[in-house]
């Protein structure tokens, strides 16, 4: 009798999805904020990233899901 199917490490694939998200999202907070890194944007700005977020702009649920995220890092930063 064979084993029964199933996909291994999928906790990879999850981290490699929600790293290159990551990288994509942040690529255009830089070159719009023209900042290097998270602790240089300021609140209003991550004001602005989290309005968009929840936004029917932002319609796609994973992205908005990252922009949250950023702005949550963000926020436990300043803390």
């Amino acid at each position: 009798m064979s084993e029964k199917f199933q996909i291994f490490k999928m906790h990879k694939l999850q981290e490699r999805m929600e790293q290159m998200a990551h990288e994509w999202v942040w690529e255009d907070i830089s070159e719009h904020f023209k900042v290097e890194d998270i602790e240089d944007l300021n609140k209003e700005q991550v004001d602005e990233i989290y309005a968009y977020a929840e936004s029917e702009e932002c319609y796609d649920d994973y992205v908005g899901m990252v922009l949250r995220s950023i702005c949550d890092n963000w926020e436990g930063m300043q803390e």
